[in-house]
């Protein structure tokens, strides 16, 4: 395995080389101001990494839900024989997942509509969603919060929205889609993806440590 691992670190090399020295054809770079506007958008960072470079994107998110399965199979061995009792929680706490989680919601769906039009898209709107998973997991702890929101649709959830995610590269791809409805639609499927994975982390790490 040594001479393998030896021919493969000479070919990186030869490849950096062949790089550092301008050695590959390099095409022209269409302007970013061209990109946007033919995505109609006004963000060219979301015009770019959700139009131009779809699939980019697309590669990171399945690397972000093969992190999920990951984890799920990674710690399933690990959970407790006999769950804790979640820790008795506090008005307090309680109350501001009352008052915060709306706004939260709310924000996180501005973020992913918004996304084309300014700084935002898919990836922060699942982020904060999935922050305010975790408030209502303080409040009300990890295990029930999990009965309710039925683990086994989430998991569909999941599959469902990277499976669209694949079907919309390939409409930009072979059918040449375009415009901000495609930017929306896969800002709010990237949403969605993030948010779920988010919980699955914090869940299965709850269980398994019996902290929250």
């Amino acid at each position: 395995m040594k001479w393998a691992a030896g021919i493969a670190i000479l070919g990186l090399v030869v490849l950096m080389a062949m790089g550092t020295w301008s050695l590959f054809p390099r095409p022209d770079v269409p302007s970013w101001e061209e990109e946007t506007t033919a995505w109609g958008a006004e963000n060219a960072v979301a015009a770019i990494v959700l139009g131009a470079r779809l699939w980019d994107t697309l590669f990171e998110v399945l690397v972000y839900a093969m992190a999920m399965v990951g984890v799920r199979l990674a710690l399933r061995p690990l959970r407790q024989a006999e769950p804790q009792a979640p820790l008795p929680e506090t008005p307090l706490l309680r109350r501001a997942a009352d008052v915060l989680l709306g706004p939260i919601v709310v924000f996180s769906i501005y973020l992913a509509a918004s996304g084309h039009l300014g700084p935002g898209g898919g990836f922060p709107a699942g982020a904060l969603l999935g922050s305010g998973l975790l408030l209502l997991a303080l409040a009300k702890g990890a295990e029930r919060l999990g009965g309710e929101l039925h683990e086994p649709a989430l998991e569909l959830w999941e599959y469902g929205a990277i499976a669209l995610l694949l079907a919309v590269g390939g409409g930009v791809v072979l059918l040449g889609w375009r415009g901000e409805h495609v930017l929306l639609g896969a800002d709010f499927l990237i949403a969605v993806v993030v948010a779920i994975g988010a919980w699955v982390v914090l869940h299965n790490f709850a269980s398994s440590r019996g902290e929250i």
